[in-house]
């Protein structure tokens, strides 16, 4: 088993439980994992964070950055291989010696902590700065729904083929926004390509929260430190589609995780035809 952990499970005995149960199960760690573990006093947010992992190091696989990911091509075969960092997660036990030694007084190591926390919570504030003017957008989303379709998110109903239609159409627009800002995506994927390539499931479990937030009103006067935290469990959600789960202890990330598991069971049912994808 190999699963995606978010922070807030790392420091549960529910991980202990699971790593102790077999040694071949495996916990695969984002770099949005490891940004949230350092954030704050990062000397000793990542210790105790990472105490069950160090208990466990050589089943911990490390995945590469989230733009790098991001980067790469939608061929089915080995994509997960490809995701894997594999020099970090060979070197997972001798980074949890470096954390021992660093607890213990390392002055150089104890640094490259800090400073890793450093830019960890800069990444996470430009994320939250971002935000500002997210309800906004989401009330001009929202227009596009009418109020017998937003009840049916409300009340978490069966949707129809018509909005299912509505939401893909969506989704592939905002995918083809984040296809074009990234630097290795000369063209747009194929329609085949399109389903396994990590910009895409970001933008639907991303879609999903635009989903919920539209079922509960909008976002106005929520701070955007909130919307921040929802965006960071949509990414998790969106890793977890490529294993085989995710551990959290947040219920609205596992239910991200599960309705965006459900909708890529429906896009690879039911892709896009060529030229849609094309126009984006």
């Amino acid at each position: 088993m190999r699963k995606i952990v978010d922070r807030n499970y790392l420091q549960s005995p529910k991980l202990r439980d699971y790593l102790a149960e077999s040694r071949r199960n495996r916990v695969v760690l984002t770099d949005y994992a490891a940004m949230e573990a350092f954030k704050g006093d990062a000397l000793i947010n990542i210790v105790t964070a990472t105490e069950i992992l160090r208990e466990f190091p050589k089943q911990v696989i490390v995945l590469k950055s989230t733009n790098v990911i991001a980067g790469l091509k939608g061929r089915r075969c080995g994509f997960t291989r490809r995701m894997v960092d594999r020099d970090q997660t060979r070197g997972c036990p001798e980074w949890c010696e470096h954390l021992a030694r660093a607890t213990a007084g390392d002055k150089d190591l104890q640094r490259q902590i800090v400073e890793s926390g450093k830019e960890a919570d800069a990444h996470l504030k430009q994320m939250r700065d971002d935000q500002q003017n997210y309800a906004e957008n989401l009330d001009a989303m929202a227009k596009n729904f009418s109020e017998a379709e937003l009840k049916v998110l409300r009340k978490h109903e069966l949707i129809s083929d018509e909005m299912f239609g509505k939401i893909q159409g969506h989704v592939l627009e905002m995918a083809a926004f984040l296809f074009t800002a990234h630097p290795n995506f000369a063209e747009l994927p194929t329609a085949r390509e399109l389903p396994y390539t990590f910009i895409f499931r970001y933008a639907m479990a991303g879609y999903l929260i635009v989903l919920r937030w539209m079922s509960v009103g909008g976002a106005r006067n929520v701070e955007p430190e909130k919307i921040r935290n929802d965006i960071v469990d949509g990414t998790y959600a969106a890793y977890a589609t490529y294993f085989q789960g995710l551990l959290s202890l947040d219920a609205r990330a596992n239910e991200i995780y599960a309705d965006a598991k459900f909708l890529v069971g429906l896009f690879l049912a039911t892709p896009p035809p060529p030229d849609h994808v094309a126009r984006g």
